[in-house]
Parts: C-alpha cells; sequence; structure tokens
C-alpha cells in the first residue's frame, strides 16, 4: 500500500524494485534453540549471560569497561534502565541494564523465555532494526545489553527537529522493520515513536521489541496495568483482556497509529488527555480523527488514511500484515 501510494511522488528515494525483501536471515536453528536446554529453578544475572555467550551472543567485555564509572543515564523503566556509554575505541554506546532484583523475583520459565528472546534479537539483521552489539556483566550486577547510541534520539523527536523530513519515506521504513521482525516469528509488543530510533544517516531502527517477558514481569511485579503508557497504540483487544498478550495484528494497529505519528508529529488521541479517555474512546469504536492539514485529500492522501483505517480495524483477523502494508 505504501508504495502504491509512493508511485506519484516525484521526490521519492525508493522505486518499486528497490521494494524491502523481507526474509529470515540468521534465524535460530533447533541445535542453537534456548528451548532444548534444562534452566535451573534459580538462575542468576551470570547464568543468563553464560548462556546467551554460550550460544553465540558477543561478549563485549574485551572491548568496553563493563563497570562503565562515566556512563550516565539516558532513561528508566520498569525492570531496568538505558545507559549512555562507550567502547574503549571511543564508539557511543546505549546499555539497556537489567537490574538483578528484577531478574531474581522471576520465575525459570520466565527467565527461560527471556533468554530466548535476546538470543533472537542478536540474530536479527536489518536495515531498519535496531541491531544488538552483544552483552555484558554492567557495573558487576546487571545483564547489559550493549546497542549502537542513536545520537538523533527517537522518531518524535527528530520530527521535531526536522519539519521538512520525508514521512511517508519513514513509513515505509518503520513497517519494512516490523514485517522482518514478523518474518522471524517475532512481536514487538510496544510499537510507538518513542521506540524508533533514527540513525545520524536519517534511517529508522525499531527498538525495545521482543522483550516482552521481562515487561510483563515487571507489570506483574509492580501491580500496575500493562496499558500505562501505551494505552493510546494498544489494540482493543489487549485493552479487553485480563491477560493480554501482544501479537502480530496488534503490532499492525500501533503500526497504524505510529503512521500516524509520523504524519502528525502528536500522540495518537491528543485531545485526551488521560489513558481512561483513550480507553473510552477505543472501546466504543472511536477512531482517531483524520488530521487534514497532514493527510490531504486527494489520491495520495485517501490512500493512505485507508491503510491506517485497515489497520485500526476492530478484528484482528481483518487487519493486514506488516509485509502487505509494505507491498500493497
Amino acid at each position: 500500500m505504501i508504495w502504491e501510494v509512493l508511485g506519484d511522488s516525484s521526490d521519492q528515494v525508493y522505486s518499486p524494485q528497490d521494494e524491502p525483501q523481507v526474509e529470515v536471515r540468521d534465524e535460530p536453528s533447533k541445535s542453537e534453540n534456548l528451548n532444548t536446554e534444562a534452566i535451573d529453578r534459580h538462575m542468576s544475572t551470570w547464568d543468563m549471560f553464560d548462556r546467551l555467550v554460550n550460544h553465540g551472543c558477543v561478549d563485549l567485555s574485551l572491548q568496553m569497561d563493563t563497570k562503565q564509572d562515566s556512563a550516565v543515564i539516558a532513561s528508566g523503566g520498569g525492570f531496568g534502565d538505558i545507559w549512555m556509554g562507550k567502547l574503549y575505541n571511543g564508539t557511543k554506546v546505549a546499555i539497556k541494564a537489567w537490574r538483578s532484583s528484577m531478574i531474581e523475583q522471576c520465575d525459570y520459565k520466565k527467565l527461560k523465555r527471556a533468554t530466548r528472546e535476546i538470543y533472537y534479537w542478536s540474530k536479527m539483521k536489518h536495515e531498519n532494526i535496531h541491531q544488538l552489539m552483544g552483552v555484558i556483566i554492567f557495573k558487576d550486577n546487571y545483564l547489559g545489553m550493549v546497542s549502537q547510541w542513536m545520537e538523533n534520539g527517537n522518531l518524535s523527536q527528530y520530527i521535531r527537529a526536522n519539519p521538512d523530513v520525508d514521512r511517508y519515506q519513514l513509513c515505509i521504513q518503520v513497517a519494512s522493520g516490523l514485517a522482518y521482525m514478523h518474518a522471524c516469528n517475532m512481536v514487538h509488543g510496544d510499537l510507538k515513536s518513542f521506540n524508533v530510533l533514527i540513525s545520524s544517516d536519517g534511517i529508522a531502527k525499531l527498538s525495545d521489541f521482543g522483550l516482552s517477558t521481562m515487561y510483563e514481569a515487571s507489570i506483574a511485579f509492580s501491580e500496575t496495568s500493562i496499558t500505562v503508557g501505551t494505552t493510546r497504540w494498544a489494540a482493543p483487544e489487549l485493552l479487553d483482556e485480563e491477560s493480554p498478550k501482544a501479537s502480530k495484528s496488534s503490532d499492525v494497529y500501533a503500526l497504524g497509529m505510529t503512521m500516524l505519528e509520523i504524519f502528525t508529529g502528536a500522540v495518537p488521541y491528543p485531545q485526551c488527555q488521560r489513558d481512561f479517555s483513550v480507553m473510552r474512546m477505543v472501546q466504543q469504536k472511536i477512531l482517531p480523527t483524520r488530521p487534514e492539514g497532514r493527510i490531504h485529500t486527494g489520491q495520495r492522501g485517501n490512500k493512505i488514511w485507508e491503510l491506517l483505517m485497515s489497520c485500526w480495524n476492530y478484528e484482528p483477523n481483518e487487519r493486514p500484515s506488516a509485509q502487505e502494508v509494505v507491498k500493497l
């Protein structure tokens, strides 16, 4: 659909023959699958680290000071923090550090799933995926996942700083990254502009994906709703269920909301101040209003709006796949 819309753009960057081919590269084989190993009922941070390294994740301990005394916290979350650090060669990196206290509270099944999710992340290679460089034991106490630092920040920040950016191309890049993830049988689970990073050359890269196990665990231990902070992007079925589970179709719903963000520069349902108000709108099947000033009336704008509406279909099975969003 996006490619069809771009067909009448005189300044388009990609041509149809450049359409991203989504394929599974470096997909784990059965012999590599972490499911095949017995995992102790009590699994420590070091246990998780050793298993990841033994299965091929890069141990970055020789390339950086794992204590990172000069590192600064860039953001915090329910189960860990993101730090800005450096390799010995001066390369800036982001370190997502899982708190040991959080790991200790999880049962072995959750830790088994979480370890597998990190491993799959390490095997994914795509231009629109924020790649995992390796793992470390951070500050002697945390499981640290290291990736390249993105100077342009997240998608929301980038659009504000670059209002003339080609927003159609950003939509293609986000959809392409999600389509690749789904082809790898991975679900993002928290797609929104804040979880899409922008490289120095303006390429969108999906981040904070596939780590739903620890996110769900942090929710359970903090006794807060899974929808807090993500309600505006959450599919209706996630808001209605007592134990919501993200899926490819709920990812596509969030993709539509993220694409709307790209065009408007605002979060979905900006007129709603509270998540409760958003939930009520969704439950009443009230979709976002078309931003005429951003998605203009005309063949191109109409096709984009039809695409977004299909992503927001109340019935999960009626939504297009991420690959269809890219190709239609």
